[in-house]
């Protein structure tokens, strides 16, 4: 369905112009190439692009209720999920349930507890395995082929000696929330959310489980 973002009109998606307004509509196969692309960005966990195509999407024809499910559950793994309820309580795919049974209401991030910090590296960035030097605590990089942990490799086998702390890549940040220290499923607000999918294509009904 082809939704006029001038008017608010419904078009057939044959249709070239409004019906109502008569303002030109975008065309099915441009939308189609721009959603391609999304999904492409999304599948690369490059979110930043994927955001901005199924934004485009929704800007040209807001009556596609996939790209505002997208447009959501890409802002769900960027940590700002209050703005992907927002999107979606807009289009009658969410609706508020209460109290947000996750973080119990307070909005706080469930692993970090809301100070955004990785809890394995306390932020430091560094691998809390090896200490930050990236060689095997066992045999301390002495390369042993006795060392049952390293193998004789003398590195790190939780960074590869990398020295980089690998539960949040060496960012420092939470894993979950992404730093933000909000909860990752009401996106700070404390309140619950109940998701209707019954407008949204089954080939997307697997990314329900991003804002669970």
């Amino acid at each position: 369905m082809l939704k006029c973002p001038q008017c608010g009109e419904e078009n057939k998606d044959r249709e070239l112009y409004c019906a109502k307004c008569q303002n030109r509509l975008p065309s099915i196969s441009s939308l189609r190439s721009t959603m391609r692309n999304g999904l492409e960005a999304l599948d690369s966990n490059d979110f930043r692009k994927a955001l901005d195509k199924f934004t485009d999407i929704v800007r040209q024809n807001p009556g596609d209720h996939d790209a505002w499910f997208l447009m959501a559950a890409t802002k769900m793994r960027m940590g700002r999920g209050s703005e992907g309820w927002e999107d979606l309580m807009e289009v009658g795919i969410a609706r508020e349930t209460g109290r947000c049974t996750h973080c119990r209401g307070n909005g706080k991030c469930r692993e970090c507890g809301g100070v955004g910090i990785c809890i394995m590296c306390r932020g430091t960035k560094r691998c809390s395995y090896c200490g930050g030097n990236g060689k095997c605590p066992t045999c301390r990089g002495n390369r042993s082929d006795d060392c049952n942990h390293c193998k004789g490799s003398g590195e790190c086998i939780r960074c590869k000696s990398t020295k980089e702390c690998s539960y949040c890549n060496g960012y420092g940040h939470c894993s979950e929330c992404r730093g933000t220290g909000n909860c990752t499923h009401c996106g700070g607000t404390g309140v619950g959310h109940e998701l209707d999918l019954s407008m949204i294509s089954k080939e997307f009904m697997e990314l329900k489980n991003w804002f669970m």
